[in-house]
């Protein structure tokens, strides 16, 4: 990257940034290699907004949506090293269940590929949940098929415009987080392989560190407030989640 722009700062264009929890994995490996880190990020929100400026002061920070910018004209000259991105996964998660389909939300992916396609980023990340994998066009009676030949489709145009891609459902486990949280990631790359770190991290009877338990990061200071004390009650399905936890791991 730093011989491609002829000098130590890593260009990061952020999409659906949220509070920034990708960003801030791409901000710790600047640190490690001795690199500056530029921003520019996006979202309609302004409370994500807001909370990205403050893990990322120094960005530079849009409240708007990502379909209603032109893109070169709120990034810098000099070219893009990373573009990233979390597109709205509600309407492709099957944790929707039958709410009906938003054609909008469901384009956001695309929107993405828009940025792609006038900025020219060297490297794409993109994290989603793992059912964007079925992503297919909507049936007669408005309900999506989950065929997978929308993302298909949507994949062959990162290789229509040049990039190498390649996409894979990791655990945050494997790299060292303590939670099993599984996302779809892809990675897109011009001029070179689409790859994915190895793990660092293992459940499994090997030589790698064993995942790390959730325990570790739980303050058990704080022993929260009690379900029967709250103003508004939680719905059926949560309470029944919650007892089936109790009868699993609870004396």
């Amino acid at each position: 990257m730093t011989d491609k722009l002829g000098g130590s700062t890593v260009r990061a264009v952020d999409l659906f940034c949220g509070a920034g929890g990708t960003l801030e994995g791409l901000s710790q490996a600047c640190d490690d290699l001795g690199l500056d880190l530029q921003v520019t990020a996006v979202n309609h929100w302004q409370t994500a907004i807001e909370t990205h400026k403050r893990n990322h002061p120094n960005g530079d920070h849009h409240v708007s949506k990502v379909e209603e910018l032109h893109p070169p004209d709120v990034v810098e000259e000099g070219g893009v090293d990373v573009l990233i991105a979390s597109p709205e996964c509600t309407h492709f998660s099957v944790a929707r269940g039958g709410k009906p389909v938003n054609d909008q939300k469901r384009a956001s992916p695309w929107h993405v590929l828009d940025w792609v396609e006038k900025l020219r980023p060297e490297n794409v990340l993109l994290e989603n949940v793992r059912e964007l994998q079925s992503w297919g066009p909507i049936d007669e009676e408005g309900q999506p098929t989950r065929n997978g030949e929308i993302f298909e489709t949507w994949i062959n145009a990162f290789h229509a415009l040049g990039y190498s891609v390649d996409w894979k459902v990791l655990n945050a486990a494997n790299y060292g987080d303590p939670t099993t949280r599984k996302r779809l990631f892809v990675v897109g790359r011009r001029g070179q392989r689409a790859s994915f770190p190895e793990s660092t991290h293992s459940d499994a009877d090997d030589e790698l560190p064993d995942w790390r338990p959730a325990a570790e990061v739980i303050d058990w200071s704080d022993a929260g407030e009690s379900l029967w004390k709250r103003d508004r009650p939680l719905v059926n399905n949560t309470m029944r989640r919650i007892a089936e936890g109790i009868r699993q791991h609870c004396d």
